[in-house]
């Protein structure tokens, strides 16, 4: 099994300058670990061109990167703890990087159209389509009516039926299907509020949406058989939680009632 670092090295290698690909080569020659001014004299490199190539492998710092190596370095574990553990670390990893480029006002304004609004379209094709149930499922408890559309066609179509003042929650990693994007449009024009989450920030959802939460494309990579819905269905939690934080009274009471109603009593 080849170690997380050596995958997202290689995932990045056609990005590299001529002097991040010395860097990039010392790390999958498997050479000793060293501090960061150790290792630019070595590499006759400078401190700032590794911090760049950190950066654009994903990692935070060198720091991270050092931390990384450290583990992948460790054979003498069990394939079975081995497995556990990368899948653990890619989690962690994945999780950091939702939360890093996530934005926490666009997370506010989007928790506050869920809130305010009743009726909600959920926009989403392939594995975003999954998300969509999730989504479902949760704001369904909180008096919410959630409207799913998993294909792009229907999308389109149903573009047309979207009131003023509805809601549209658009889900899409790619963030780049026309379709989909003729469909926001024209439920702008209608004035109708439209979330957009997507790990593409320059997405051209993102001009007509009213919140535009953003999230990580990790998911998509080989990560140690992480599923792709991860970054999506973490945004979800995560409005979820803000609304939960803002009217945690409200929404206990409403619970109650339900499981009242639901039991017949």
């Amino acid at each position: 099994m080849e170690s997380y670092i050596e995958l997202i090295i290689q995932a990045n290698q056609k990005k590299f300058t001529d002097v991040e690909r010395v860097i990039a080569q010392y790390f999958l020659d498997g050479n000793k670990e060293l501090g960061i001014q150790e290792l630019a004299k070595k590499l006759s490199v400078s401190n700032s061109s590794i911090t760049r190539f950190c950066k654009k492998i994903g990692l935070a710092n060198y720091k991270e990167l050092i931390y990384l190596y450290k583990y992948s370095s460790k054979s003498t574990k069990k394939q079975t703890d081995s497995s556990i553990s990368y899948v653990n670390l890619n989690y962690s990893l994945l999780l950091n990087d939702i939360i890093e480029k996530l934005d926490k006002e666009e997370v506010k304004k989007a928790a506050l159209m869920i809130d305010s609004g009743r009726i909600i379209h959920y926009w989403g094709t392939g594995y975003n389509a999954f998300c969509g149930e999730d989504f479902q499922f949760k704001f369904s408890r909180l008096g919410k009516i959630v409207n799913v559309i998993k294909d792009e066609h229907s999308i389109v179509m149903m573009a047309h039926g979207v009131q003023q003042g509805d809601l549209v929650v658009v889900s899409s990693i790619s963030g780049n299907n026309e379709a989909v994007q003729e469909a926001v449009k024209i439920v702008s024009e209608k004035n109708a509020k439209v979330i957009v989450i997507t790990a593409n920030e320059k997405s051209p959802y993102k001009e007509f949406s009213e919140a535009f939460c953003l999230t990580s494309s990790m998911g998509k990579k080989d990560m140690g058989g992480i599923s792709p819905q991860i970054p999506v269905l973490t945004v979800i939690d995560i409005l979820y939680t803000e609304i939960l934080a803002m009217y945690h009274e409200d929404t206990i009471k409403s619970w109650i009632k339900s499981e009242v109603i639901l039991k017949g009593k």
